[in-house]
C-alpha cells in the first residue's frame, strides 16, 4: 500500500513538472525572428579577425564563438589573407554554421574595405596599404579597386566609414565597386570620426548614403577579441538558402537590416516586412492584442484617438491588451527603436476588424 501511494504521488510530482517544463517552453523567449515569406531571417556578422591577422581568437575558436552567440552565418575578413577561412571551414561545416570567405584592405590610414566572397584564385596585394594616388610605392586603389570587386567577384563594404563619402568611396560607388556600408562598427566606440547618435556611438548618416547610393546596410563586429555576446552588433539577412549563395544573393539584393544596441535599422521595405511578420495585431471583441515573435525589444508608440500616444515596451514574446474603445477602426504604430532613415522611425496601420490578424 505504501509503495502504491508513494507511485501516485510521485506520478503526481513528474505531471507537475512536465506541465512546468512545457509552461516554460511556451513562454519562452523566442530566438530566432519569424520567417518573411520565402526568406529565413539569419543573425551574421561579415566582419571578424583571427590570430592570422590582429585578432585574439584561432579561426577555430571564431567560429564555435559564433555559433555559441546564435549566428547563422559569419565571415572571417583577415588582412589580406585567406588562411582562416581554409582552416575553419571543416567546422563551420560540421556545426552549421555558413562561412563566407573575406578579407580586409583599404587605403592605408584611411578607408577601409571588408570583401566577402572573392574568388579564392585572387592574390591581395599591399593589404591595407593602397595609395591614395599614382606612383606610390604601394598599388594605386583606382588599379586594385576594380580587380578586387570584379576579377575577384568580390562583394565590397565600406567599413567604419570614418573618412565620409570621399572621392575614393564616390568613385567607386559610381564604378560599381561598393555594394555595402557599416552604420555600426563594433570596435571603433567612440573614435574613428563616429557621432554619438541615438544613444550609442554609429555613424547615422550611413542609412541615408544606404538609401542615396543603394548601398546594402550592414552592423558588424569587427571582432578582434572575444565577443561580448550582451553587446556585439549584428546584421539579419533575409535569405531564401542557408547557404553562401543564399547569403550572398541576400546582400546583392539589399535583404538586410542592421541590428545593434536595442534598435533595428533598415530600409522602409525591407524593415517593414520583418516587423510584419514578428508582431500580431488582433482584434478580439472588445480588445486588441499586440505580441511581439521576435528576439527583440519593440517601443510601440500607439497613435490613439486620444491626443497623446501611448507608448508599450514590448519585450520578446511579450504581449499587450488594449480596450478597443481607444483605437477606433484601425491602430498605427510608430516603432521608436526602429529607423528607417537616420531621423525616421518606421511607421506601420493595421485594421481592427474582429475577424483580422496581421
Amino acid at each position: 500500500m505504501k509503495s502504491r501511494w508513494i507511485n501516485a504521488v510521485l506520478a503526481v510530482l513528474l505531471a507537475a513538472f512536465a506541465s512546468m517544463a512545457l509552461a516554460q517552453e511556451t513562454d519562452a523567449a523566442p530566438a530566432r525572428f519569424p520567417r518573411v515569406g520565402a526568406y529565413e531571417v539569419l543573425k551574421c556578422d561579415f566582419h571578424n579577425h583571427t590570430k592570422n591577422s590582429d585578432g585574439d581568437l584561432t579561426s577555430v575558436e571564431r567560429v564555435d564563438e559564433a555559433v555559441k552567440n546564435g549566428y547563422d552565418a559569419i565571415a572571417i575578413t583577415d588582412h589580406g589573407s585567406f588562411k582562416s577561412y581554409e582552416e575553419a571551414l571543416p567546422r563551420a561545416n560540421e556545426l552549421g554554421l555558413v562561412l563566407i570567405r573575406g578579407m580586409e584592405t583599404g587605403l592605408e590610414e584611411r578607408e577601409h574595405l571588408v570583401a566577402l566572397n572573392l574568388d579564392p584564385s585572387y592574390q591581395p596585394k599591399d593589404p591595407h596599404k593602397w595609395a591614395l594616388t599614382d606612383g606610390q610605392p604601394t598599388v594605386f586603389y583606382q588599379q586594385e579597386w576594380p580587380k578586387l570587386a570584379k576579377d575577384a567577384h568580390a562583394f565590397v563594404i565600406y567599413a567604419h566609414p570614418h573618412m565620409g563619402l570621399s572621392e575614393p568611396v564616390l568613385w567607386a560607388i559610381k564604378q560599381g565597386l561598393v555594394h555595402g556600408i557599416e552604420v555600426k562598427n563594433g570596435v571603433v566606440g567612440k573614435d574613428w570620426n563616429t557621432v554619438y547618435s541615438h544613444g550609442t556611438w554609429i555613424y547615422p548618416q550611413a542609412i541615408d548614403w544606404a538609401i542615396e547610393h543603394n548601398l546594402t546596410l550592414f552592423a558588424n563586429s569587427d571582432m578582434h577579441e572575444t565577443r561580448n555576446a550582451q553587446n556585439s552588433p549584428a546584421t539579419l539577412v533575409l535569405a531564401e538558402k542557408r547557404s553562401v549563395e543564399g547569403v550572398m544573393d541576400a546582400l546583392r539584393a539589399g535583404r538586410t537590416i542592421a541590428w545593434f544596441d536595442g534598435m533595428l535599422w533598415g530600409k522602409q521595405e525591407v524593415l517593414a516586412q520583418v516587423i510584419e511578420s514578428a508582431v500580431s495585431v488582433s482584434a478580439d471583441g472588445a480588445q486588441v492584442i499586440i505580441e511581439n515573435k521576435s528576439p527583440a525589444a519593440l517601443t510601440a508608440a500607439l497613435q490613439t484617438e486620444t491626443p497623446d500616444a501611448t507608448t508599450v515596451s514590448l519585450q520578446p514574446g511579450d504581449r499587450t491588451v488594449l480596450p478597443m474603445t481607444a483605437l477606433g477602426g484601425e491602430l498605427t504604430i510608430r516603432w521608436e527603436n526602429l529607423w528607417v532613415s537616420s531621423t525616421k522611425n518606421l511607421e506601420t496601420t493595421h485594421k481592427l476588424t474582429p475577424a483580422a490578424t496581421k
